[in-house]
Formats: structure tokens, sequence, C-alpha cells
């Protein structure tokens, strides 16, 4: 294991092996939707500057965006004081940045980093800065620290102004950031020449990062969901879960994460405007959208579940069925994992922070995983002596694994649509407040976002 940080800038070939099985197991846990590659600029020095909402994850997430190349990323030193984890984070390409808090002597370690980040730069390899400095798990952008414009025109100043830095503001937009299988949206936005600020840089450093972090805020503020409102933030998220699916679905607008992202965005806009214009309406409203979210609450509805469907209740015979037949394989897939699983289940609830259970639990798969696996393989092997036996066994093992998922996401979507069912024959009067409250707050939205606009999102 390379981890010597004179030469993080050049390409590893240990680096490139283990990119490639983490890149391909990062998108079976999030399903990864792209857009924006074809604006990066080949003849310019490139800083990524993402959101930081689900810790770990999002430095993954940009090195997930192209396959065949390896990024240097700067994160606080305070993690880097085991020397075990210090030579691990020197491998993946991480250096640490000193700030005052870890201690006024070691300031001066950062001259080093600033030679490589040099270094890096010159190489053209792509450096990765999370401006916000710390992750939050809600969509909204936090106060960015200036740290990102400070090496940035302080790399350009040291190299007479040739290296031709650029800024890339990326947005992470999550549908879920624990839960497997869930959905990352990564949108890059336009890049932009820190040249046009050098001019006054040399006049005055201070209002030179002002404006630039300015001008970041603006740029990744397009690339994210920013939800500014604090009392009604939850009520911004149910509005999303309401019209957004099934208005892409009425207007038979393609199902893609980007189009979802798009509708997402006009329905803040709509009502920071409809706020802004009548605090009134809009405060009615949100109301309404809280009425609506206490009661599925109350009744444990799923958001998915209303209104509900004669076609989900014509299917559940059928969702029944199969999850009878497929249990056995389902079993079998279970046992076959219990260690992978368990394992990173119980791990990650070691972590109060609950934006570290996703990083954690991926961790802890792509360690467990292969070796669970190569252990059963060998065991398998070694009871019947067979090798193909062995490899006819390991061969089941994804496949169980995918059988099992499928299982017990159908187990969920039978138990939802059963509890709807029960609650609209005991519960019948709150459920047509439900199915009420859920149309009168669809039909608002509908009337006020523009669907010529809206349905561009096809192209």
């Amino acid at each position: 294991m390379p981890t010597d940080r004179n030469k993080v800038e050049q390409y590893s070939k240990a680096y490139e092996r283990l990119k490639f099985y983490q890149d391909f197991m990062f998108r079976l846990y999030f399903k990864t939707e792209v857009v924006g590659l074809d604006k990066l600029p080949e003849n310019a020095t490139l800083i990524f500057a993402p959101n930081h909402q689900n810790a770990l994850i999002d430095a993954l997430a940009i090195l997930t965006i192209k396959r065949k190349w390896q990024p240097v990323f700067l994160a606080r030193a305070d993690i880097f004081k085991k020397p075990l984890l210090s030579k691990i984070l020197t491998f993946l390409k991480i250096m640490p940045v000193y700030r005052i808090r870890d201690g006024y002597e070691n300031l001066s370690l950062n001259d080093s980093i600033f030679k490589k980040t040099m270094d890096v730069l010159r190489n053209k390899n792509g450096l990765v800065i999370l401006p916000e400095g710390n992750h939050a798990g809600f969509k909204r952008l936090r106060q960015l620290k200036k740290g990102i414009a400070r090496i940035a025109f302080q790399a350009e100043e040291a190299s007479s102004e040739s290296l031709n830095i650029h800024i890339v503001p990326v947005g992470l937009e999550y549908s879920n950031y624990v839960k497997y299988h869930s959905k990352l949206l990564i949108r890059i936005g336009d890049p932009f020449p820190i040249s046009k600020y050098l001019s006054l840089y040399r006049e005055n450093k201070a209002q030179a990062y002002n404006t630039l972090i300015d001008e970041l805020r603006d740029r990744l503020k397009e690339e994210i969901i920013n939800i500014d409102s604090e009392e009604y933030y939850n009520g911004y998220l149910s509005v999303m879960d309401i019209f957004t699916d099934r208005f892409i679905k009425e207007q038979k607008i393609k199902p893609t994460q980007n189009h979802k992202f798009i509708i997402n965005k006009k329905l803040v806009t709509l009502l920071d405007e409809t706020k802004a214009k009548n605090e009134k309406k809009y405060e009615s409203f949100m109301s309404s959208v809280n009425r609506y979210a206490e009661l599925l609450e109350k009744f444990h509805i799923p958001s998915g579940g209303i209104p509900l469907k004669a076609k989900k209740i014509f299917l559940l015979p059928l969702q029944l069925l199969l999850i009878l037949l497929f249990s056995p394989l389902a079993l079998y897939g279970f046992v076959n994992h219990a260690i992978s699983i368990l394992g990173a289940y119980f791990l990650s609830n070691k972590f109060e922070d609950v934006q570290f259970h996703s990083s954690v639990r991926h961790g802890i798969i792509l360690i467990l995983l292969p070796l669970s696996y190569l252990i059963q393989f060998l065991v398998v092997g070694f009871i019947f002596g067979f090798i193909w036996y062995a490899f006819l066994y390991l061969v089941t093992l994804p496949l169980s694994a995918i059988i099992l998922y499928n299982w017990r996401e159908t187990c969920f979507r039978v138990a939802d649509t059963v509890n709807v069912v029960w609650l609209t024959l005991v519960q019948n009067k709150s459920i047509k407040e439900v199915n009420a409250l859920n149309s009168e707050i669809y039909s608002w939205l509908k009337q006020r976002i523009s669907i010529k606009n809206a349905a561009r999102s096809k192209s």
C-alpha cells in the first residue's frame, strides 16, 4: 500500500484497482446519475467544490464521477491523528489541512501540504475541497469557508498565473442519506476561472476571497435543493413527496433523477415566491401540508401510499404469492450474507451522527463481503472436495443477495398497502381527510407549476 504523501499526485495502479471495486460497490449502494461532465474544460486546472451533506460518502461520490482519474482531497487534520488511519487516508489520496484548533504550532505544517497541493494542481489530477468544512444532513447550503479561495489564489500566484485555475461547483442530491439503493444525483455546475479576480487579489486579498466565495455560493445553490425555511423545512420535503413523482408520471416526463431535481427546484422557488408575495396564503398552504404530514406519521402511512389505487390492492395476492415462493431463497441469501449485513448495521449504529451510517456501512461491506465470499468458497470446496461445487456456490451468492433485497422491498410494499387498506376500513374518516389533503395540495401546486417549462426537462 503506497502511503508516501510525497507521491500523492502520482498515478497509482493499486489505487486504480481499489477504485474500480469501490466505484462498482458505491453504485450498488447509491443509484448514481451524473450530469454536466461535458462542462469541464480540458485546458484548465480544476478545483472541485461539492456541497457536504453525507460525511465520507460525499468524497466517494466525487470519486465516481470519472472512471480513470485520481483526484486528491483536502480534509481536516484531526482525522489523521492515528498513524494507521493516516496511512490509509494518504493511500486514498487525502491530505490534511491544519487549523488553529489543531494547535498553533502545527500551522507551519500547512507549508508542506501547500507544496504538494501545487504538485497536484500542476499534474492536473483534480483537487477536491468541500467548502462548507463539515457535513450536515439537510438540504441547505451553509456558510462557506474561505480556505478554498486562499488555496486557489495562492496556487495561481505561486505558478506565476500559469495554472488557469477554475472552480467547479458540484451539487450532491440524495433521495436518502442512509438507505441502501437510494438515489444520488451529481450535478456538475459551470466552472468559473479565478483569473477575473486576480487584479482584485493583488489589491485586496480579503475582498478577493469574499468575492470568489460569493460567486461559488451562488453557483452551488443552482446545483442543489436549497430550503432556506427552517420552520417549514419538513413541509417543503412533504410537498416534493406529494407532487413530483405523480406529476412526472402524469406529464409523461422521462423519470430521471435530474428531471425530478428540476421540478423540485421549481417547487422550492414557487413556495419561496408565494411567501414573499402573500404570506397569509403561504401560511395557510403550509398548514395544510403540515396537517397532511402529521396524519401520515400518526397512522404510519408511507408518503407513496396515498392516494391508494385499486391496482395496488389487485396486486396484493400476486405479491403475497411471490413472497411465499421466494422466502427460501431469501433465507438462503440472508444466511450467506448475515456477517456483512449485521456487521455493517451493528457498527454503523455505534455512531450517533446518522450521516456517518452510510459511510460505515459502505466501508464495512467493502471489506467483509469479499472476505466472507472467499471464506465460504474455501469452506464449501473443503467440505465437498470438488472445486466446481465451490464455484457454483460462489455464483449463487450475488444472485441470492439480489433476491433477498427485492424480497425485502416487496414485503415492505405489501405491508404498507395492507396498512392503508386496513386504515381505510377502520379509520375511514381520517383516511378521507388524508386523501382530500393530498388532492388539494397537489391541485394547488399543479395550477402554479408551468407544465411547459417542466416538460422541457424531457430533452
